[in-house]
C-alpha cells in the first residue's frame, strides 16, 4: 500500500486530530448563527426595522435548536455502525446545511418586504445546524477521554465562536456590497470545504468511509448503547430529573436567557443609537468572537486544574458586576469606546462560562444514555436562548436598553446564587444508584 492510498488516521487514533476535527465541525455550526444572528440583525437595524422585529426574527430562526430534545434519542436509536455512530448523521446534516444555503442564495428574499420568507429559510438552515450540533456533541461524548473534556469543549466552542465571527463579518460585507445571495453563496462554499472533514476521516479505524466501500463496525464501538425506545426514554427521564441535573439546567437557563437578550440589544444600540455602520458592528463582533475563542482555548487547561465549578462561580460574579456597570454607564455608551469595550469583555467572560458549564454538563451524564442526555441539556439551553431573544418584544415596550441590562443583572445574579447549591458528590451517588438498577 502506497502512502497516497493509505487511509487517513481515524479520530480515535490521535488527540490532536480529535480536537481539530471537533473544532472545524463546530465552526460549520457557527456559519448559520453568524449569518442569522449577527449579519442579518445588523442589516435589519440599518434598514430601520424595530427592536421587536429584530428580536422576533432571532427568536424564530433559532427555534430549531430546541428540536435537539427529539434528535438526540433518534440518533441514539438509529445508527449505521459500519460508518461510525455519529459520522453518518454529521454527513447528513452537513449536506442539508449546504443545500439550505444554496436555496437561500437562489431565492434571495428581501428582509423588510419578505420578512417571513427569510425567517422560514433561516429556520431551515438552523434545522440542519442543530442536527449537526447533536451529532457532533454525541461524537465528542463518544471519543473524548475524561481528561480531554474541558480542552475539547474549548476547541469546540472556540471553533463555533470563530465560525460565528467569520461568518458574521463575511456575510455583513457581502450584504452591504452585493446582497443576501452573495452572503449565502459564501456560506455554502465554507460548508462545502468543511464537509471534507467527515467525508474523509473515519471515527474509528477499519470502518467504512462510504456505505459502498469496504469496512466493518468496530466491536468496541459503543458497549453501553441502548437499542430500544423505552430504555432510552426511561433512562433519560430518570437522570434528567435528578436534583443536580435540574439545578444545572436552571443555572444554564439564566445564562442563556441573558445571552439571548444581549444578542438582540447589541445591533440595535450600536447601529441605531450609536451610529455604527452595519459592517463596523459585524467586524467588531468578529474580533470579539475570535479573541474569545483563542482565550477559551488558552484557559482550558487552567479550568481543568482549578475546577470548572470554582471557575464558574468567579466568572459569573464578574459578569454580574460588568452588566451592572454598563447599565449605570448608559449615558456614556457612545464615549471612549465604552459599549465597544463591554462587548469584548462580555465575550471573554461568556466564553469561559460556556467552557466551564459544558464540562459540568458532561459530568452529569449517565453512561448508557450519555449522548441523548447531553443533547437534551443543549436543547434546553437553546430553548432558553430563544426565549431571551423573544423577551426583546415585551421588554422593548416596558423599558429602555439600560433597563434590559438591569434585567440581565437579575438573571446572572440568580445564576450565581444557584451555582452554590451544586453538589457533584450527591449526583455521583444518584448515578451509581441508577447504574445499579439498569435500563
Amino acid at each position: 500500500m502506497t502512502a497516497l492510498s493509505r487511509p487517513l488516521p481515524a479520530l480515535t487514533d490521535y488527540k490532536a486530530l480529535r480536537l481539530a476535527a471537533l473544532g472545524l465541525l463546530y465552526g460549520a455550526q457557527g456559519l448559520p448563527i453568524g449569518l442569522f444572528q449577527v449579519a442579518l440583525p445588523a442589516y435589519m437595524a440599518s434598514l430601520g426595522m424595530s427592536a421587536a422585529e429584530v428580536g422576533g426574527f432571532i427568536a424564530f430562526v433559532f427555534l430549531p435548536w430546541s428540536f435537539k430534545l427529539v434528535a438526540g434519542p433518534v440518533m441514539d436509536r438509529f445508527t449505521f455502525a459500519a460508518m461510525g455512530n455519529r459520522r453518518p448523521w454529521v454527513l447528513f446534516a452537513q449536506c442539508g446545511l449546504l443545500l439550505s444555503f444554496v436555496v437561500l442564495a437562489l431565492m434571495d428574499p428581501e428582509p423588510a418586504s419578505q420578512y417571513w420568507l427569510l425567517a422560514g429559510l433561516g429556520f431551515l438552515s438552523n434545522v440542519f445546524g442543530a442536527l449537526q450540533d447533536v451529532a457532533v456533541d454525541g461524537l465528542a461524548v463518544d471519543i473524548l477521554k475524561a481528561d480531554e473534556r474541558a480542552q475539547g469543549n474549548a476547541y469546540m466552542y472556540g471553533g463555533q465562536m470563530t465560525g460565528i465571527s467569520l461568518s458574521g463579518a463575511l456575510s455583513s460585507w457581502a450584504l452591504s456590497d452585493q446582497g443576501l445571495s452573495l452572503a449565502a453563496s459564501l456560506m455554502a462554499l465554507c460548508v462545502l470545504i468543511i464537509l471534507l472533514v467527515p467525508l474523509l476521516i473515519r471515527e474509528r479505524a477499519g470502518e467504512r468511509l462510504l456505505p459502498w466501500t469496504p469496512g466493518t463496525a468496530n466491536p468496541n464501538n459503543h458497549p453501553h448503547r441502548v437499542k430500544n425506545w423505552r430504555a432510552i426514554f426511561f433512562g433519560l427521564f430518570q437522570v434528567i430529573l435528578l436534583p443536580m441535573s435540574l439545578l444545572l439546567i436552571l443555572v444554564e437557563a439564566c445564562n442563556r436567557m441573558t445571552s439571548g437578550i444581549l444578542v438582540g440589544i447589541a445591533p440595535m444600540v450600536t447601529v441605531q443609537d450609536l451610529g455604527w455602520t452595519q459592517l463596523a458592528y459585524s467586524n467588531w463582533i468578529a474580533v470579539t468572537g475570535v479573541t474569545a475563542a483563542i482565550f477559551g482555548v488558552l484557559c482550558s487547561a487552567w479550568i481543568d486544574r482549578a475546577g470548572a465549578l470554582r471557575v464558574l462561580k468567579w466568572i459569573v460574579l464578574v459578569r454580574v458586576a460588568l452588566l451592572a456597570l454598563i447599565a449605570a454607564l448608559e449615558p456614556f455608551w457612545g464615549f471612549y469606546r465604552v459599549f465597544e469595550s463591554f462587548l469584548m469583555i462580555n465575550a471573554l467572560a461568556t466564553q469561559l462560562v460556556t467552557v466551564a458549564l459544558i464540562a459540568l454538563f458532561m459530568r452529569l451524564c449517565l453512561v448508557r444514555v450519555a449522548a441523548s442526555q447531553f443533547a437534551v441539556y443543549m436543547a434546553l439551553a437553546n430553548v432558553t436562548y430563544s426565549m431571551g431573544s423573544g423577551l426583546m418584544v415585551p421588554l422593548s415596550q416596558w423599558t429602555d436598553y439600560a433597563g434590559m441590562m438591569l434585567f440581565c443583572v437579575m438573571l446572572t445574579g440568580l445564576m450565581w446564587a444557584l451555582i452554590h447549591w451544586v453538589n457533584f458528590e450527591r449526583h455521583d451517588r444518584d448515578l451509581n444508584r441508577l447504574e445499579a438498577i439498569g435500563p
